[in-house]
């Protein structure tokens, strides 16, 4: 019986320090992944997208530059966000309050756009009239919902809804 218990006390320990070195491998691996990563400003990196690797490799500092300087004011308009979602957590509901942090949210967006706007800006007016083409060539096929077929109904279906036909967006039925 005590070879039983010896076995297990073994077997236990061996998944047990499995169990730990998986777990410290896949942290590793994270960290090494997030120091791996550009710090290419998300607002920014689709610029990137459909350019040379040349021309790549030349706007890539820069716009890790442009990164760091947003970093800030992404900071801000998150965690203005956080403050607007715990204010209207509370309960009772203070009313000023959220308006007031909404206030915040929006100029605080309204700076982070601007200064984003005008990386984007900096950075465009360095590409040539054919580069600039191919890096908005993506953005004309991207749908506006509101323009009809953008909308899904509850079973899940697209409609396709054209706007033109009536007022608001409506489809008058047969």
């Amino acid at each position: 019986m005590a070879i039983n218990k010896r076995h297990a006390l073994l077997w236990t320990l061996a998944a047990s320090l499995a169990l730990n070195l998986f777990f410290v491998g896949a942290m590793g691996a994270r960290m090494l992944e997030r120091q791996a990563r550009s710090s290419t400003p998300p607002s920014l990196g689709w610029i990137l997208r459909d350019l040379d690797p040349a021309m790549q490799a030349a706007l890539r500092p820069q716009l890790e530059q442009y990164g760091e300087s947003l970093r800030p004011a992404r900071g801000q308009m998150f965690h203005a966000q956080r403050e607007v979602n715990r204010l209207m957590e509370q309960d009772p509901l203070d009313e000023e309050a959220v308006l007031a942090a909404f206030e915040e949210l929006r100029q605080v967006s309204l700076r982070y756009q601007q200064l984003s706007h005008e990386q984007t800006l900096a950075v465009v007016s360095q590409l040539a009239p054919e580069q600039r083409r191919r890096i908005f060539r993506f953005m004309t096929g991207r749908r506006n919902p509101m323009d009809g077929g953008g909308y899904r109904r509850a079973d899940g279906d697209r409609s396709s809804r054209s706007g033109d036909d009536e007022p608001d967006g409506i489809v008058a039925p047969d």
